[in-house]
């Protein structure tokens, strides 16, 4: 399946990140000593294996496994050059606060470092040039109309998958892309001819089999090749992490949502949310002086607000959060979206909102059960009903917990109207969908280098 391939190209990535470390660590100790004798090696492979580690998530946080962002270019270096640097506080840190291997490998370690950034970038341009278009190129077939057929051109162009559209079976007649790479063809009737003449890898479907005559029984006949059929509703899933909304319809929720089985990860998080909750919370208190004060100084009106919102199965509940904002920043009494660059927002606000520092007063929802830390944010009922009457199928994100952070959160920039939100619902659906313990580890994780960046909202 193209998720398994997906899967396997992380796999390979991380692979050959662990790889670059150890021999990084053999050329340094070869070039600080002239010979790597057993003793010298014994000494460095544990600490230095528990940073490879270390480096490894550091990567993940940074977004160096997203294969949407893995192509050559100034954005690239800059996130690779970004990541690395953070992984090198992370290895000074363990080094030297946490000396349990007696070793505080200063020259070694800054050698080891620019052996890593140089090996390591060259093997991400090779990945990027050669094995995500030689070795892990798919030659894709798609069969629909030409309109979806340039839509999907454009959404395997903008991912570094190793999707290549080939071919197109046009089924519906319409306005062709000019492309001299891709061959159209009229009839399903010679499918098999071109998945040979093509060397087709996959098949896009554009539309349900039955929509088009022929097709099913054409389609049925690839079930003994190595051809594989793939839906283009989940392959665009796949590839963005958002389920669009011209696909969602109430069979969508029939089919893809089951609440009966999400009963034990429910529990296991809530297990999870109060056990975290409790050091967060300590943290928060111990900061509440400092970050007041700097309310204060900042700007006349109190250090926290509160407003409704809504929880799950549409409970509304109150949060709390510091205040970012003038204190009158509704003095007309009507709620207003925020926007990235609202001149509302005061200067200690905007500091406060990049790091999400202004969030950790829901600590308390949290451990009270109306929040998770994990979870779509919860909006205010009055644009929740805004919203509603736009697209029906909103409420059902109030499915599970209302969380600190969320995969819309990391996934897209900062919604200030309702047609933002209609975006962003696509990217809650998908954690609706899929949500898990694996998933909300990968948002938690993805959060801290947003923070650590200063790129919340």
């Amino acid at each position: 399946m193209f998720r398994s391939g997906l899967r396997v190209k992380r796999l390979v990535l991380v692979t050959g990140d662990l790889l670059i470390f150890q021999a990084s660590l053999l050329l340094t100790l070869l070039l600080r000593y002239g010979v790597v004798e057993r003793r010298i090696w014994d000494f460095h492979a544990i600490p230095f294996g528990i940073v490879s580690l270390l480096w490894i998530v550091g990567s993940y946080i940074a977004g160096l496994y997203d294969l949407n962002v893995l192509k050559n270019g100034v954005h690239f270096f800059r996130l690779y050059l970004e990541g690395m640097i953070a992984n090198l506080a992370v290895a000074l840190a363990f080094f030297y606060l946490v000396p349990v291997f007696g070793i505080e490998p200063r020259t070694n370690l800054f050698l080891y470092f620019a052996i890593v950034l140089l090996l390591g970038y060259g093997w991400r341009l090779a990945y990027n040039r050669f094995l995500t278009n030689s070795i892990f190129r798919n030659r894709v077939l798609f069969v629909g109309s030409g309109a979806d057929a340039a839509k999907a051109r454009l959404l395997l162009e903008r991912s570094s998958s190793g999707l290549e559209l080939a071919a197109v079976v046009e089924t519906y007649p319409g306005t062709r892309f000019d492309d001299e790479r891709i061959t159209w063809h009229l009839s399903v009737d010679s499918l098999d001819r071109i998945i040979v003449e093509h060397r087709i890898h996959t098949i896009l479907l554009g539309h349900r089999p039955d929509d088009v005559p022929k097709l099913r029984d054409a389609l049925y006949r690839t079930i003994f090749t190595p051809v594989e059929l793939v839906d283009r509703t989940a392959l665009e899933e796949a590839l963005t992490g958002r389920v669009p909304l011209e696909y969602v319809s109430e069979t969508w929720f029939l089919e893809h949502l089951r609440e009966n089985e999400k009963t034990w990860y429910e529990t296991m998080k809530r297990i999870v949310d109060i056990i975290l909750a409790v050091p967060i919370g300590l943290v928060a208190l111990a900061c509440y002086p400092f970050v007041a004060l700097a309310i204060k100084l900042s700007s006349k009106g109190s250090v926290l607000y509160s407003q409704v919102r809504v929880g799950k199965m549409g409970k509304p509940f109150r949060i709390w959060k510091y205040r970012t904002m003038r204190q009158d920043a509704e003095a007309d009494g009507q709620p207003q979206w925020a926007t990235e660059s609202d001149p509302r927002i005061t200067r200690v606000g905007a500091f406060l909102r990049k790091t999400r520092i202004d969030e950790l007063p829901q600590i308390w929802n949290v451990l009270k059960g109306e929040m998770s830390l994990i979870g779509p944010r919860p909006e205010r009922p009055e644009f929740v009903e805004a919203l509603v009457l736009q697209m029906p199928y909103y409420a059902l994100r109030h499915l599970t917990r209302p969380g600190l952070t969320g995969w819309a959160q990391i996934k897209f920039p900062y919604a200030g109207t309702v047609e933002d939100n209609l975006q962003k619902l696509q990217y809650d659906l998908y954690y609706i969908k899929h949500r898990s313990l694996f998933l909300d580890i990968a948002i938690l994780l993805r959060t801290v280098g947003i923070v650590l960046r200063r790129k919340g909202t």
